[in-house]
């Protein structure tokens, strides 16, 4: 039987493609596409977030993995995975540490 309440923690490295925008929620969110052109939406507390996240930044990203939220074909949008960051750091910051 398939436990319903386990969470999957993912990791993700790539590039930020939407600029960060701040929820109602008091969330950070914006949109990252790794090297595979996969794309997830990242979620995090405003107070969590680490660095100057912005357009064009490299980033990895460790979190929850969510729902999936449907692209639209006629857009030639591709579907993209919620992910609720509990850590999101520059790539640059982080392979310098």
């Amino acid at each position: 039987m398939k436990n319903f309440n386990a969470l999957t923690i993912i990791h993700i490295s790539g590039v930020v493609t939407s600029v960060p925008s701040l929820t109602a929620g008091n969330l950070v969110e914006f949109v990252v596409t790794d090297g595979d052109r996969r794309e997830f939406v990242i979620r995090i507390a405003r107070q969590e977030l680490g660095g100057d996240v912005q357009l064009g930044s490299r980033v990895m990203a460790s979190g929850a993995e969510g729902w999936v939220i449907p692209g639209r074909s006629w857009r030639d949008e591709p579907s993209r995975t919620i992910v609720q960051a509990h850590d999101v750091q520059l790539r640059e910051l982080a392979f310098a540490a």
